[in-house]
């Protein structure tokens, strides 16, 4: 895929960040530009069970997904997943805040490498490494991802 021949359109309705899904998780980011991270904490709702109060390993990859994609956009890049490799260390329990942590390890040019963890009280619960496409650079990004920010 070229990155030239998409066009992202932004309509306010992803499943992870979006505010006009109504049954979407609404992430919210702390973004650091300088070292490349995003950071979401979250507490994640018993209808997203896989077993009873443990969250379903997709609604996982999903958190460290998205957390790894505005790692990306905190410099700028808007991404694509081009590959994810997730690792489960122990179950994530609902109910419970849990903070989720994304880093650009490196920018290649076509593709940024990119980890991630999942966090509950220090621990990590799930790990996931990503190779992202960019797709689209802004100078402002952080201005036109402004409301899915924390204060």
């Amino acid at each position: 895929m070229a990155g030239k021949d998409l066009t992202l359109l932004d309509d306010d309705n992803c499943f992870a960040c979006g505010s006009y899904n109504p049954i979407g998780l609404k992430l919210k980011f702390k973004l650091d530009p300088e070292n490349g991270t995003a950071v979401s904490e979250t507490v994640i709702a018993d209808h997203f069970n896989g077993w009873k109060g443990t969250v379903h390993g997709g609604i996982i990859t999903t958190l460290l997904d998205e957390t790894m994609v505005y790692a990306c956009t905190s410099s700028g890049w808007f991404t694509v997943t081009g590959t994810i490799e997730v690792k489960f260390h122990k179950p994530v329990p609902t109910g419970k805040m849990l903070v989720i942590t994304g880093r650009i390890e490196e920018n290649r040019g076509r593709s940024i490498l990119t980890s991630g963890t999942l966090e509950l009280n220090g621990k990590v619960l799930a790990s996931a490494k990503a190779t992202l496409i960019p797709m689209n650079y802004a100078e402002n990004s952080l201005d036109i991802i402004s409301e899915r920010l924390v204060n």
